[in-house]
């Protein structure tokens, strides 16, 4: 179905070209803009339709959660935030603005945990504790080589 031009330029004209200026009375003349109204609304979203498409997409509250606090960590909301990792994905594109950073900031604290660990490991001398350490470094040389593949 092809959608046509719309024919008029604004309400007055509209109401000009249907005669209700000069000869219409007060409540013709309101009944007129109401009608332009829903023809114009009409047509606009003919024309919206034919360039623009909608997906739906179902979420669980905790992935919703967490893309919403992703949205907001990049400044956008959450619909333009889902729109442009899509986007970025399909152009091949980092997803998130800030991803270098995140993982930068990420492997700093990392290093950080390791070397709080590394001394209460030497400053303690518990039995339970020597243990506990030894599997949180197990844990840290396990995450490390993962860290620095990016």
């Amino acid at each position: 179905m092809k959608t046509k031009e719309f024919p008029y330029s604004n309400v007055e004209a509209y109401l000009d070209a249907i005669g209700v200026l000069q000869h219409g009375t007060a409540l013709e003349i309101t009944e007129a803009r109401k009608t332009f109204r829903k023809l114009y609304l009409k047509q606009y979203r003919k024309r919206y339709a034919k360039n623009h498409s909608s997906v739906n997409i179902v979420f669980t509250n905790a992935e919703k959660h967490l893309l919403k606090q992703l949205a907001v960590e990049n400044g956008k909301k959450l619909a333009s935030f889902i729109k442009t990792i899509a986007l970025n994905t399909l152009n091949g594109k980092q997803q998130f603005g800030n991803t270098s950073t995140n993982f930068s900031e990420v492997k700093r604290l990392f290093s950080l945990c390791y070397d709080m660990v590394e001394t209460l490991q030497f400053e303690n001398e518990y039995p339970q504790l020597k243990a506990s350490y030894d599997k949180l470094e197990q844990l840290f040389s396990q995450i490390e080589p993962l860290l620095d593949d990016y």
